[in-house]
């Protein structure tokens, strides 16, 4: 059997003392979570949860061709109440009130439900699938999804839903976000657009390096981008510049694909991905702790109840209460 001697022998031991070193580390940088997994009564792909009130919350998903499900809960995520309502995936969902909200979804899909989701008036945009939506004032909507990675596209109505004033981007666009009613900002493969009125008119900020799948402003002084490849950029301007608090993927360090970002103030925040993978921040993005892992599955989106504590949905049917 061979074995190292010398120089090769000195190399091997540092190569040994450095990889302990980052296993330690790593260690040092997890924390646990409390966690209870929740009934969803359904085995689909859940892309969205949000709460109107401690009690009160909704999540959507389905199959991209074949299903689309909206879920109610009454009891803060304990059980959950589901119902198909879309031949095709709904993959955002937006509540003004408790009974009163829209799901979005594949093939420009858009179910508005006047009575807590028991019933939905069904219209289409005529766009193409829609990934989300925003409403910065009761009339004013922003719509935005696309085909592949290239073709994008961002709406834009006045009458809260019927009319699309449509603007064709190079690239898919997955997440909508804004400080004001006027300041918009909306987040994609390798771009960030941003309008400062109103959401008429988009123009693109210099941003590179990722597929922004998520974006959220828990104030007008703190926004952060979330991209796919595992990084994360901050904004404490309004856009004028980034700062990278959370480095993309590379050759030498652990993979991680993220799908949603969500803050609950300037300084507490979480982010979501596959393989079960959340992280969370307690000093607005400067440092990052992975969460011990707590499920395989794909997690896709994250609803807060406060700094500590909240819920998690992802594919087949999974969702998950958790508290630090």
């Amino acid at each position: 059997m061979y074995k190292p001697t010398g120089i090769r022998l000195k190399y091997y031991w540092l190569v040994f003392a450095a990889c302990a070193g980052m296993f330690t580390s790593c260690k040092k940088d997890t924390i646990a979570m409390l966690t209870h997994e929740a009934s969803s009564n359904t085995t689909q792909d859940l892309y969205d949860v949000v709460f109107v009130n401690d009690s009160t919350g909704y999540a959507c998903g389905g199959n991209r061709w074949t299903i689309g499900v909206a879920l109610r809960t009454t009891n803060g995520g304990q059980t959950w109440r589901c119902d198909s309502i879309s031949p095709t995936c709904l993959y955002k969902c937006n509540f003004f009130t408790a009974a009163w909200g829209i799901m979005v979804g594949n093939n420009g899909f858009i179910g508005i439900t006047p009575d807590s989701g028991y019933t939905y008036n069904i219209s289409n945009t005529g766009t193409g699938p829609i990934f989300d939506i925003a409403y910065p004032t009761f009339n004013n909507a922003i719509i935005a999804g696309g085909v592949g990675y290239t073709e994008g596209y961002i709406a834009h109505t006045t009458d809260g839903v019927y009319n699309w004033q449509k603007t064709d981007v190079l690239n898919s666009i997955n997440a909508i976000s804004y400080t004001d009613s006027n300041t918009i900002f909306a987040s994609g493969y390798g771009v960030v657009y941003r309008s400062t009125n109103g959401g008429a008119n988009f123009s693109p900020l210099d941003v590179r390096g990722d597929f922004f799948v998520s974006n959220d402003f828990p104030s007008a002084n703190a926004g952060y981008f979330a991209g796919y490849e595992g990084s994360i950029i901050k904004t404490t301007d309004l856009g004028n510049s980034f700062k990278t608090v959370l480095k993309s993927n590379n050759a030498f360090s652990k993979r991680r694909y993220f799908r949603k970002i969500k803050f609950w103030d300037d300084n507490n925040g979480y982010v979501v991905g596959d393989a079960g993978i959340m992280y969370n921040t307690t000093d607005g993005g400067e440092t990052w702790k992975e969460v011990e892992n707590f499920t395989d599955a794909n997690l896709r989106s994250i609803a807060l109840f406060s700094a500590t504590s909240g819920i998690v949905v992802g594919d087949n049917g999974k969702i998950f209460l958790f508290q630090k």
